[in-house]
């Protein structure tokens, strides 16, 4: 039953794509429920529901009570990405008025290269701000209340703007634990800062930092096939072989290659992408390890079953990513070897700031 589930999910996963028109066999409404939970698992349900809206052949389709389960969370997601991306409107105005110039990261700036953007599961709201830390510290505090921040970490703080949704604000849009590789990143990102002109990244921008954004999930607590499909339809946009060569530079720069290759075999053997869209050639072995850890671990790493341990505790989630990077540092040994000294001196930052007691759950 797992498996024909799981086969499922996968046939779900071309069609929506386009690499495949209709279902190879007809499957039982318990195995449609079960590629359900999975779907949910990895954060794309409303993707895959709004794909079986396009069968020819509706006998392909589960009975009406299965089916109205499958419609019921896309339509859920449709009105929270919806109610997202305005609220996402209201955040860039907010900070343009107040004269940073912003842009929208992931979320509605990456539904947009989807076929229905509002299908995509939304999280929170990551806003690009172009500020220095101090600058933007200095603004967060006056505008809240109490005076505090709120989920600091190396590249973000945590904002209250608007009630019951959850904001991000970046100083940069993700890091690299090893410092060599973050100055690099730096440069990178340096190139495609923010302006009042735009409140989304652009596509050269977001072949580059969507990767990282996978790959920080990877080395992190875990990737889903929701950051890989944000990826797939990125490349699907298409790109110049200039463009191409330029997006490999900056991926050799920043140690992201072996990753690179593996997740362009996890592209077509799973959506079915054309050779034409990929930008390195495919590594089947570093593939196959991608995909079984997004098997794995879901969405945000939140059905990871793994004895990594607990993240109640700062000392207990030091020792949760201490064990993620021994069983990650056979694969990519420069970020899994510098995370612990990245994690501690981050913490001895926060502590000498008095930022640790300044988290959202307390």
């Amino acid at each position: 039953m797992k498996q024909e589930s799981r086969d499922l999910f996968f046939e779900l996963l071309k069609l929506q794509s386009g690499a495949q028109k209709t279902l190879s066999r007809h499957y039982s409404d318990e195995q449609w429920l079960s590629a359900l939970e999975i779907a949910n698992e990895q954060a794309v349900t409303g993707v895959l529901a709004a794909a079986m809206e396009t069968f020819e052949d509706k006998s392909f389709l589960p009975n009406k009570p299965v089916l109205l389960q499958w419609i019921g969370h896309g339509t859920m997601i449709e009105q929270t990405s919806f109610k997202m991306e305005e609220a996402g409107n209201v955040v860039v105005k907010f900070f343009h008025d107040n004269g940073f110039p912003c842009q929208i990261l992931k979320g509605s700036a990456v539904a947009r290269y989807y076929p229905k953007p509002y299908s995509r599961s939304s999280g929170d709201i990551d806003i690009w701000v172009n500020s220095g830390r101090k600058e933007l510290y200095d603004f967060a505090r006056k505008f809240d209340k109490d005076g505090m921040l709120y989920g600091v970490n190396y590249h973000h703080i945590h904002f209250h703007l608007i009630k019951g949704v959850p904001i991000e604000v970046h100083i940069w849009p993700s890091y690299f634990c090893s410092p060599l590789r973050n100055k690099k990143f730096h440069k990178f990102c340096e190139l495609y800062k923010p302006t009042m002109k735009s409140s989304m990244p652009s596509l050269a921008f977001d072949r580059v930092f969507i990767l990282s954004h996978c790959y920080r999930h990877m080395c992190g607590d875990g990737i889903g096939f929701r950051q890989v499909m944000d990826y797939f339809y990125v490349l699907k946009q298409g790109l110049s072989e200039e463009e191409r060569v330029e997006v490999v530079k900056w991926i050799r720069k920043l140690g992201m290659g072996r990753f690179a290759e593996g997740l362009m075999w996890v592209l077509q053997e799973v959506f079915g992408m054309k050779d034409n869209h990929l930008i390195v050639s495919p590594n089947e072995n570093e593939g196959r390890f991608i995909m079984n850890e997004i098997l794995l671990t879901g969405n945000m790493g939140h059905s990871d079953e793994r004895p990594w341990g607990s993240k109640r505790t700062a000392l207990s989630r030091f020792l949760f990513s201490l064990k993620r990077d021994l069983y990650m540092v056979r694969h990519y040994p420069h970020e899994a070897l510098w995370q612990p000294f990245f994690s501690l001196c981050l913490y001895i930052w926060r502590l000498s700031k008095g930022l640790l007691r300044n988290r959202d759950d307390n």
